[in-house]
């Protein structure tokens, strides 16, 4: 019986291949949630640095409103573009 494709943690040709190869899969594995971890507290970083935003500039005069809404845009478009790119992956174990 096949395992379900949503445990990613288990790989199947781990100790068929040799030393180097497993290394180097661990490394881009540390490679990765490191550069996870960087984006993270650069996001977090840049957050608590910016400064205190007026709402009055959006509600009462109205000047940034169309630079909100390309902001909300541009977000919603890399929501897509991540959730079509987590689509596209296809199961290694299919």
């Amino acid at each position: 019986m096949q395992r379900p494709a949503s445990t990613r943690a288990h790989d199947p040709f781990w100790d068929l291949d040799g030393a180097a190869a497993r290394r180097s899969r661990l490394q881009k594995r540390v490679f990765r949630a490191g550069l996870m971890a960087l984006a993270i507290l650069f996001l977090a970083v840049v957050a608590t640095r910016l400064p205190a935003f007026d709402p009055q500039l959006i509600t009462n005069n109205g000047s940034l409103r169309p630079v909100l809404a390309v902001a909300l845009l541009a977000l919603l478009a890399c929501c897509v573009l991540v959730g079509a790119a987590r689509i596209r992956t296809t199961s290694s174990q299919g």
